[in-house]
């Protein structure tokens, strides 16, 4: 499994991990499609584990980290 961390310049200032498969994600291309370029954020990733993607997510800087509240990234942690 990988892990994408979702850094969201807008609304909340706030970077989200996701799991790859994780509909809201979808492998770090994300779910709005029409929506291309960076104007409102960027994913960063994959990372391998969930603990990599946490550790990066804390490295950027003023956002307020959380795991995804749809796919419950930290279950089964590999």
């Amino acid at each position: 499994m990988q892990y994408y961390v979702y850094e969201n310049w807008v609304a909340e200032k706030k970077a989200v991990i996701h799991k790859g498969s994780c509909g809201s994600c979808n492998d770090g291309q994300g779910c709005h499609q029409h929506i291309r370029g960076e104007e409102n954020g960027k994913w960063h990733g994959p990372y391998d584990t969930y603990p990599e993607a946490k550790t990066f997510a804390n490295t950027l800087r003023n956002r307020n980290v959380r795991p995804c509240g749809k796919c419950h990234p930290w279950d089964n942690l590999s």
